[in-house]
């Protein structure tokens, strides 16, 4: 087992002066050196509370919290030290006056890294954002997705032990955000730098998490990974949607605004053969796909999973696998009901402080 970057045991924190009642609790959480955490959940969960504990820019009470291996509240210079080692990046970053590469080289001025090194570190660092020879231009009137990737640049400038992100790609368009989250992948395998970021995206963070914590009124929430989406919610005021991928749309009853995580039990899944497609095609929650994954179990039932527009895992008796005529490659329908989704995590359209 890898040295852990981060252990915490029974960590609890209220915001000072909180009339809400809301309060981060976390009993157990252990993040190896080199790992990568996604933070997952609806606004108000508490995601951002916890990177802002990990950053050591609030101190929990009651609890211990230990990075690579010490306390980094024994004393103000080791609590300095951690803050130098563990950088966050907010989702709406604060840039300096100045250029891009005053931006970059702020945090290597007060960390006292020799100045030779600066050029080379702000050219890698650019680069990896896909900003390079910006070091001249001005940080006023930056888009907000440049000044993101400037900020996140900025951070992997100074070379941190743990690299701290909420919702890093929120203000990216999606092909760049695509890439980005390359480089996230990279640094974390290449450097050894543990990433812990928060994400709106459920998705996203299976791609990119080796560990997923999914957080919901400041508390860790136990809940299948399988058929689960997320995406923002359109409502007709009796029946609601989301679109997790082009041409793609999960309905669900009630109405919904904003961001929605939803899974599907497999259990409640239905799964089509050949002759029964035709009758079933009409309706909400109708996928197609062809079977890529056949499993049996000691339980007398199957898993079944079935790759399309969405990928889904269904699981459902040994004797409907052949009444159905289910087998490797086959086309068939996967069927739902709106009531069989579960929402586990949803929030208004207008963000309120997570």
């Amino acid at each position: 087992m890898s040295q852990a970057a981060y252990a915490l045991h029974d960590v609890r924190y209220v915001h000072p002066g909180s009339l809400s009642g809301f309060a981060l609790e976390i009993d157990s959480l252990r993040v190896g050196a080199g790992e990568s955490l996604a933070l997952v959940g609806p606004n108000g969960a508490g995601k951002t509370t916890l990177l802002m504990i990990l950053a050591f820019l609030v101190k929990p009470a009651p609890g211990r919290l230990e990075f690579l291996g010490k306390d980094p509240w024994t004393d103000e210079s080791r609590t300095l030290l951690a803050r130098r080692d563990a950088v966050l990046v907010t989702h709406h970053p604060y840039l300096f006056k100045g250029t891009v590469f005053d931006n970059l080289t702020f945090g290597l001025k007060v960390r006292g890294v020799p100045e030779a090194t600066w050029p080379a570190r702000v050219r890698a660092a650019l680069a990896l954002v896909e900003l390079s020879g910006w070091e001249s231009r001005s940080a006023a009137g930056l888009s907000a997705g440049q000044a993101q990737r400037v900020a996140l640049a900025r951070a992997l400038a100074l070379q941190p032990r743990a690299l701290l992100l909420d919702e890093p790609t929120a203000n990216i368009e999606a092909g760049l955000a695509l890439r980005i989250e390359a480089v996230f992948r990279e640094i974390s395998r290449e450097t050894g730098v543990t990433v812990v970021f928060s994400s709106h995206n459920f998705s996203q963070a299976s791609r990119l998490a080796d560990v997923i914590l999914y957080l919901s009124g400041g508390k860790r929430v136990a809940f299948g990974h399988e058929n689960c989406f997320s995406g923002r919610a359109g409502s007709d005021g009796r029946l609601s949607w989301i679109e997790p991928g082009p041409g793609t749309r999960i309905v669900f009853p009630g109405a919904f605004r904003g961001h929605v995580t939803c899974v599907i039990n497999p259990a409640n899944i239905e799964i089509l053969g050949a002759g029964e497609q035709a009758a079933a095609a009409e309706g909400p929650n109708v996928f197609s796909g062809r079977v890529t994954r056949l499993e049996t179990t000691e339980a007398e039932s199957a898993l079944v999973r079935v790759s399309g527009e969405l990928t889904f895992r269904v699981t459902l008796p040994l004797r409907e696998v052949e009444a159905r005529r289910i087998s490797l490659s086959r086309p068939v329908l996967i069927k739902f009901k709106p009531e069989a989704v579960e929402i586990i995590g949803s929030e208004p359209s207008e963000k309120p402080h997570d």
